[in-house]
């Protein structure tokens, strides 16, 4: 049965986790994105796919629908933030770049979310069984 200390480290964990995302979508605006648009930069920058993921990968890794992935694809590439690159082995696939803007403005944006975990560190620690 858990213990109010438990039920309580819980409540805390929670609670940072909402705040640090409410932060990280003012943080994004602030930035000259969407929320969406920042986890998208996240998504590609932090695959491990060589040469970059598909968009059902960033489907999967923003838990989305593979036409919703396209559609923020779309706007990322109009506003210069993300390149589509041909797979030079299979010219049917295409895999997701940043743009040296998408890569400055995820920099910048990466910079203050790191500081801000760290600031929440404590409260970011899942409590004990």
């Amino acid at each position: 049965m858990p213990t109010d200390q438990q039920y309580q480290r819980l409540l805390a964990f929670r609670t940072a986790l909402r705040r640090f995302d409410q932060w990280s979508r003012t943080a994004a605006e602030e930035h000259g994105l969407t929320h969406t648009q920042h986890q998208l930069l996240l998504a590609i920058r932090g695959s491990r796919t060589a040469g970059g993921p598909t968009i059902g990968e960033i489907a999967e890794a923003l838990i989305i629908r593979h036409h919703t992935a396209t559609e923020l694809v779309d706007r990322a590439q109009r506003l210069g933030l993300v390149d589509r690159i041909r797979n030079a082995d299979d010219g049917r696939r295409v895999q997701l770049r940043l743009s040296a803007d998408g890569r400055q403005v995820l920099d910048a944006l990466t910079a203050v979310h790191l500081e801000e975990l760290h600031r929440l560190g404590p409260w970011l620690d899942p409590p004990t069984p």
